[in-house]
């Protein structure tokens, strides 16, 4: 084998590791505000029907293609073109986090603590912009798969770690608990925020030496990207949000304590989400993206099955409930790592911000969407019926990555041809 072709094997893992770090310091507190908020405004009465508060903060997201050609455009070669963002919108986050601190879930309460999760939104929409334009620009094809898991499954971490923190919520209190968190995520930028920056990839110097700017209009025109990747992205995100949103109030209707709530939720989390992280990139090697797919379209309809008999009949002891939702969790977790994998790959190296965060808005606009429907849906047609409804609706966007996962690369791989011979 030539050098060349031995290098390309190579993986470079102290740095996903940092990339991976990266992301945990978006999840820290966030995942401890979004699994803790509506099991909390749930024990204090919030109706069902009014849930689509708590997916406000989720709007900011929508326009992180607008932000990302402000961040795609603008930075220091010298500090790191994404430290530049990556470091002010971390400290300001925190901040945003700690304010929350003084202000404790009441009915009374939510409004402000909404706008507040709003304004964080917007400033961390710019670095979460910023982290993946850094992981999409940094790593090869050899390192995608292993790459992704990482990042994924150390985000996952993180969101354990954060939703873990809600066991403490009874014992220490709101204010110390949502301090501890923003600390994290101050904590675990560190890393990263040391660590030099590599080079943008060849085609973003190839552009920015014609003097060409990040253009929006030329993305949204591309076949791949409008006839396929953002429909995939809406869907995903709706399939996704439709389910786990409403987990919360359901097991809080169940009668499950705040503790007990935060044991289950973070345990089966990292469980699940640890085999998926192990399992995906060995499954892709030997049977392909598409049929690693395929077994989360199988197991979904079991998932929802699950949950309509837990809403039947009483819920199994504790660590039987952690066991099975564990189980499933890692069974659908598979899609949704398989699919991480290729948002990376789809998001042109050219101009890597714009391109990722197109399909974050579209991804985030169908959470939204989802966040904002799933309430009213569950009241209406009750828990029974709910969870094997989402079941399917979270189903149609696997089948249609499983579908036309080979048309997206060939246009994908041509659009690079493209890009680089230019």
């Amino acid at each position: 084998m030539e050098r060349s072709d031995t290098a390309a094997e190579q993986k470079d893992y102290p740095k996903l590791a940092v990339i991976g770090v990266l992301h945990m310091a978006q999840f820290f507190p966030y995942a401890f505000t979004a699994t803790a908020l509506p099991f909390m405004f749930r024990k204090e009465g919030l109706p069902l029907e009014m849930f689509w508060l708590l997916a406000l903060p989720n709007i900011p997201r929508w326009f992180k293609w607008l932000i990302a050609l402000v961040v795609d455009n603008f930075g220091s070669v010298r500090f790191g073109y994404r430290k530049t963002w990556i470091v002010p919108c971390t400290i300001i986050g925190a901040m945003s986090y700690a304010v929350l601190a003084w202000i404790p879930p009441s009915l009374a309460a939510v409004y402000i603590i909404i706008a507040i999760l709003v304004f964080k939104s917007f400033v961390m929409a710019a670095q979460d912009i910023a982290v993946d334009a850094y992981a999409t620009e940094s790593m090869t094809d050899t390192e995608r798969p292993v790459g992704t898991s990482i990042i994924n499954f150390l985000g996952a971490l993180a969101g354990v770690m954060g939703a873990g923190t809600i066991a403490l919520v009874e014992t220490f209190g709101w204010s110390p608990t949502m301090f501890a968190a923003a600390a994290l995520l101050l904590v675990a930028a560190i890393p990263a925020i040391i660590r030099s920056e590599p080079p943008p990839p060849l085609a973003s110097q190839e552009r920015q030496a014609r003097g060409e700017r990040p253009d929006l209009i030329k993305a949204l025109k591309r076949e791949d990207y409008s006839k396929y990747i953002l429909p995939f992205g809406f869907m995903w995100g709706f399939g996704v949000v439709f389910m786990s949103s409403m987990t919360g109030p359901f097991f809080a209707d169940k009668g499950l304590t705040l503790t007990q709530f935060g044991i289950l939720a973070p345990i089966s989390s990292i469980v699940g989400s640890g085999l998926a992280a192990v399992a995906t990139p060995w499954l892709i090697e030997r049977i392909g993206f598409r049929y690693t797919t395929l077994i989360s379209v199988v197991a979904l309809p079991i998932e929802g099955a699950m949950f309509c008999a837990f809403a039947l009949f009483s819920l199994p002891v504790l660590p039987m409930l952690i066991a099975m939702v564990s189980l499933l969790g890692f069974a659908t977790g598979l899609f949704n790592y398989t699919a991480s994998i290729s948002r990376y790959r789809w998001a042109s190296k050219a101009q890597a911000g714009t391109d990722y965060s197109l399909q974050s808005s579209f991804m985030h606009f169908g959470a939204w969407a989802s966040g904002s429907l799933s309430g009213v849906v569950a009241a209406q047609i009750g828990w029974v019926y709910f969870f094997p409804f989402a079941s399917i609706i979270a189903a149609i966007a696997a089948l249609f990555y499983f579908v036309k996962f080979d048309r997206i690369e060939a246009l994908v791989l041509e659009r690079e041809r493209i890009e680089l011979s230019a």
